[in-house]
């Protein structure tokens, strides 16, 4: 049976040629909002704790649920191995409930962290000028969750660290953090890869979570529900929250 198109939201293409979705400008009751994202990657690699993952994702958005900005958020999740899978665009969190992320984690294939990075922040600025236009004031923190090294992104580091400035100049928004989670392993040198590439791209912070236990996991959501409630909280201070410390 198909899909029955969601009436509340639209549907935007980036200068890339990307497509994402966000709530209709006429269904925001609210004058400012914090635009979450969160991007898992779901490579085959991630198979032996899909499940926790899965748990972590709800409880990020039951906690945002309670946040009492929670009504000044929007939640966008993406998915990727090869390709990009837009779970859910920027939704308003009381139109969402946790059984929504049953089975979203499906794993199989490679690794487009560049790409993943790079369509993410590009949705984000896109939508940020969206609101600005119409006198909305937004800021924005995404969250790119792997657990190795890109094997087949289309865009370099460099791409993504040109993007990402291009987000922080377009002053459509009035901070935008992007936090790259490595989970998942236990050589290294995959740490050593990921902090690399926080620095050639300009990605504000690296938090290095190593085994994807399930307790590591539980503390990883509350990290990320936390993170997004002090950057709503800094909404309008003309900067960004403080990083947190994992």
């Amino acid at each position: 049976m198909p899909k029955l198109m969601d009436t509340t939201m639209q549907e935007v293409k980036t200068a890339s040629n990307y497509k994402f979705s966000a709530v209709k400008i006429d269904e925001l009751g609210a004058t400012e909002y914090t635009l979450a994202t969160v991007v898992v990657d779901v490579s085959g690699s991630v198979a032996s704790y899909q499940k926790e993952l899965e748990s972590c994702l709800k409880t990020v958005l039951g906690s945002c649920k309670k946040s009492p900005r929670a009504e000044n958020l929007m939640l966008r999740l993406v998915t990727f191995n090869e390709g990009l899978t837009e779970v859910h665009g920027f939704k308003l969190l009381n139109t969402m409930k946790e059984s929504d992320y049953n089975g979203i984690i499906q794993p199989s294939g490679n690794t487009a962290l560049f790409d993943a990075v790079y369509a993410s922040v590009e949705a984000t600025k896109d939508y940020g000028k969206i609101l600005a236009d119409q006198e909305y004031l937004a800021n924005a923190i995404i969250f790119i969750i792997t657990d190795g090294c890109d094997n087949s992104s289309g865009f370099s580091a460099d791409g993504v660290k040109n993007m990402v400035a291009k987000a922080m100049k377009a002053e459509c928004l009035e901070s935008i953090t992007v936090v790259l989670v490595g989970v998942g392993y236990s050589d290294p040198s995959v740490a050593t890869y990921l902090d690399g590439f926080k620095n050639d791209a300009g990605i504000t912070q690296f938090i290095n979570i190593g085994d994807a236990t399930a307790g590591k996991l539980a503390k990883l959501a509350n990290f990320v529900s936390k993170s997004i409630s002090s950057t709503s909280q800094a909404l309008g201070s003309g900067s960004a929250s403080q990083p947190l410390t994992f």
